[in-house]
């Protein structure tokens, strides 16, 4: 096809400041930016991650590094709360050499908490990072601003996460903040026992703004910082 295969002027540099913007766009949201990012800088790039439905987590749907194939896995926006963590214990098995890393939020890991006696059970050695911020933090925040603040059955009374694990024979552990977190995520890679890491953390604001940007009809108008 001569007439098609013609030769055209490098476009590297006007993609790579594409990606530079994207990417500063991207670290703007705090701190679920930071979050992610020292997910990705403490574990190994063949690591699997097991995305969830939580601030953290829409987040790393678009703004997350991927290094090998079928190393990142989504349901995508397909309202599967819950599915994560047992989804995650499946992809150990199925791959015991590699590290397989569950990021949770703390209503969507209550809807197979009990699979930590599996985890136990078995010796699976997940590694299953909790956010916890003692509410269904997404749909709280559409209350806020698509329903005037009406809030109603979004606030949780949870556990002590890390307790919680090591009463199922888990370990369990806490963060608090990135470094925190890049910190518990680090120890608990030197070993190969079954973990839970519980990050407490506030309202965070929600990414889906910034994923829906060109959108400006509620409640994708939401401030995302």
């Amino acid at each position: 096809m001569p007439r098609y295969n013609r030769k055209r002027a490098s476009r590297q540099e006007e993609l790579t400041a594409l990606q530079e913007r994207i990417d500063d766009r991207l670290f703007e949201v705090q701190p679920i930016a930071s979050y992610a990012l020292a997910i990705r800088e403490s574990i190994p790039d063949d690591a699997i991650v097991v995305n969830e439905f939580t601030q953290v987590g829409y987040w790393s749907s678009v703004g997350f590094p991927v290094y090998e194939p079928r190393t990142f896995l989504t349901s995508g926006y397909q309202g599967t709360l819950g599915y994560g963590f047992a989804t995650a214990l499946g992809a150990q098995v199925g791959n015991p050499e590699k590290r397989v890393i569950s990021i949770n939020g703390d209503g969507g890991f209550m809807y197979n908490v009990q699979e930590l006696s599996t985890m136990a059970q078995h010796n699976i050695p997940v590694i299953a990072i909790v956010f916890n911020d003692n509410a269904y933090g997404n749909v709280r925040l559409f209350q806020k601003y698509a329903f005037e603040g009406r809030f109603i059955a979004t606030d949780l009374h949870n556990p002590d996460f890390a307790k919680l694990a090591e009463l199922f024979g888990v370990e369990g552990r806490r963060a608090e903040g990135p470094e925190g977190l890049r910190t518990a995520l680090r120890e608990a890679l030197r070993t190969d026992r079954p973990t839970v890491i519980e990050v407490p953390v506030g309202e965070m604001a929600s990414p889906l703004p910034l994923l829906m940007q060109g959108v400006t009809s509620p409640p994708w108008n939401w401030p995302c910082e």
